[in-house]
């Protein structure tokens, strides 16, 4: 007994000495440090929920409060991260409350934003519960979080809201993080918080479409600033994966407004976000704070009304004219027309989306005939079935019922919704072989570019001839994957940048095999991993300076070959794509021959 009390004297008198010299060492905080420790929900989505920590104070008075919003790419992380943290400085006389909100795949921007002010403003109007003085809150936020906590205190009167923000490691600008990140040379984690911006967003940056500008802008804390705003305390290490500069922007946009209490300290090392509390740091985090949440007469409690709490995704974008796959929206009302005896119907409903929707092109014939379902392109992020409208009508007079269907974009939907969604526009024809005279065993999937990867994925789903009898596509996108990286290869064009974020969105994550869920969507994805005996035949054409490169079409025909499907992919001289490969030379021909010989 006498040797175990040696030992703890001993430990103790190293850790007083480790602190005498200015060597943070870890602090392990007992439950029994703390009073009270609940959680609770400020709101009806699972992750709006927050852990409270508080111990209290003297009767009669009330205490300052601590928020935390933890890191994660505004895509993982947990509230229970921060619990050590949190008991540490709960012990310090705070109310400390660590914060989840939703992230970028339960809704996209302004949502995590919107979770924060939500968050705090129902930790202050409970603020009696905690022995807390409302108008003596700061906010502490790590690396995405860090974003969050600097536009609590730049949103509206960020300095009514709260007292002080301090932020690790903030990204405080998504663009520069995006901008920062486009090639394979960047790190694996300023190349996730790059794709994880997009899936913020909800949009790809590369055209600077005025809604996805408009989105960056409104994500960067700096468009906030004013003079009224909370001071800041903004920290990072010399080999910080999310800089310095992210700050500086911030400060020069603060100070340029009047707020003039704004540090940025930069401490040695690398590490990033909440590790930097184990740097030195949290004992001057701790003493800026007391600082700014000493008391004083009560700061409002207002804050703005929180934005959105649906948890829905956005409507999809307005198709961009960029892709030369895109085409006009076809009117949301189903419409009927007769000429030279064709009958042209659009905005058939096969689902209950207003994107899942069909064109009819066709004459009438008292006998059954083959189908051709046409697939729009657009970075399965644009365009519309509308596009196919004169090859549909010139592929009906050649003796084809024809359709365009439309599907859900990945700014609504993950994938595989989109492949489901083929699917079902499949059916819903075979469904109505009657009424359009098609033989339900004769339907051909003709797609194009992110089009062409939806059919040659179907192709290969399952029994690919279960569904369709043929496959032939233009510029098929058939491996996202590799789309990926080629639009992180060096001297890659905005295409291939936008290709490569219009995957993240597909997909609504970097391919990463450590992250099972999101690795086997990426596989998913990619057709040739279906290929079996009893897939469709194909045939996929390219041109040679296509920036969907011919390698897709290649690597799909070697493995259908393999399991004995016939598949041919040829490529072409020039540099079209998608639907402009059609009007190349005798290519449409050649696709007609080709589509009669196997439907």
């Amino acid at each position: 007994m006498k040797s175990l009390v040696r030992k703890r004297a001993r430990i103790a008198a190293v850790a007083a000495g480790l602190a005498s010299i200015g060597v943070l060492t870890p602090i392990v905080v007992s439950h029994a440090a703390v009073g009270h420790t609940k959680s609770y929900a400020y709101g009806s989505h699972k992750r709006q929920a927050l852990d409270a920590y508080w111990n209290d104070p003297k009767p009669g008075s009330s205490q300052p409060g601590i928020v935390i919003l933890h890191g994660g790419y505004w895509q993982t992380g947990k509230k229970i991260d921060w619990k050590a943290n949190a008991e540490w400085f709960a012990g310090q006389g705070f109310a400390v409350f660590s914060v989840d909100y939703r992230f970028n795949t339960d809704a996209p921007w302004p949502a995590p934003r919107d979770d924060a002010m939500a968050a705090v403003a129902w930790i202050k109007s409970h603020a009696s519960s905690f022995r807390l003085d409302p108008g003596r809150i700061a906010v502490i936020g790590s690396q995405s979080g860090g974003q969050l906590a600097a536009h609590l205190g730049t949103s509206g009167s960020g300095g009514a809201r709260v007292r002080g923000v301090v932020g690790l490691s903030p990204i405080a600008s998504p663009r520069l993080a995006y901008d920062s990140a486009q090639t394979s040379a960047s790190t694996t984690s300023q190349r996730k918080a790059r794709d994880q911006t997009v899936l913020l967003a909800n949009c790809s940056p590369t055209y600077s479409e005025p809604v996805c500008a408009a989105r960056y802008q409104d994500m960067a804390a700096a468009t906030g600033a004013s003079a009224d705003d909370a001071p800041m305390l903004l920290v990072h290490s010399a080999g910080d994966m999310f800089p310095a500069l992210h700050s500086e922007q911030l400060r020069t946009a603060l100070t340029a407004a009047g707020d003039g209490d704004v540090t940025v300290r930069t401490v040695t090392g690398s590490a990033s976000g909440g590790p930097l509390l184990t740097t030195g740091e949290r004992d001057q985090v701790l003493a800026w704070i007391r600082a700014r949440t000493a008391s004083r007469a009560a700061v409002s409690a207002t804050t703005p009304r929180p934005g959105d709490t649906t948890g829905k995704r956005p409507p999809a974008l307005v198709p961009s004219r960029r892709t030369t796959d895109d085409g006009t929206a076809a009117a949301p009302r189903i419409s009927a027309r007769t000429t030279a005896s064709r009958i042209e119907q659009t905005g058939l409903a096969y689902g209950t989306d207003a994107r899942q929707k069909i064109d009819a092109y066709y004459h009438p014939s008292a006998a059954r005939r083959p189908a051709i379902l046409m697939i729009h392109g657009g970075y399965w992020y644009e365009g519309d079935k509308s596009s196919w409208a004169g090859q549909a009508r010139w592929f009906s007079d050649h003796g084809y019922a024809v359709f365009a269907a439309g599907y859900r974009l990945n700014t609504q939907a993950a994938w595989p919704a989109q492949r489901t969604d083929v699917i079902a526009a499949v059916n819903w024809i075979k469904v109505r072989a009657a009424t359009y005279a098609v033989d339900p065993k004769r339907v051909v999937l003709l797609g194009s570019s992110a089009g062409g990867h939806l059919v040659t994925n179907v192709g290969t789903y399952g029994t690919g001839t279960g569904t369709v009898k043929a496959v032939a596509a233009v510029s098929p996108v058939a491996s996202p994957y590799k789309a990926y990286y080629d639009g992180e290869a060096a001297g890659a064009k905005n295409n291939r940048h936008k290709l490569r974020d219009t995957a993240v969105l597909l997909t609504r994550c970097t391919p990463e095999k450590a992250d099972t869920a999101c690795w086997n969507r990426w596989v998913d994805a990619v057709s040739f991993n279906h290929a079996s005996a009893g897939d469709t035949p194909m045939y996929l054409v390219h041109s040679a300076g296509d920036f969907v490169p011919p390698q897709h079409s290649v690597k799909l025909c070697q493995r259908l070959a393999a399991v004995k499907v016939s598949c041919t992919a040829r490529t072409i001289t020039g540099s079209a794509h998608g639907m402009d490969v059609l009007a190349s030379g005798t290519v449409r021909d050649d696709l007609l021959k080709w589509i009669q010989d196997h439907d």
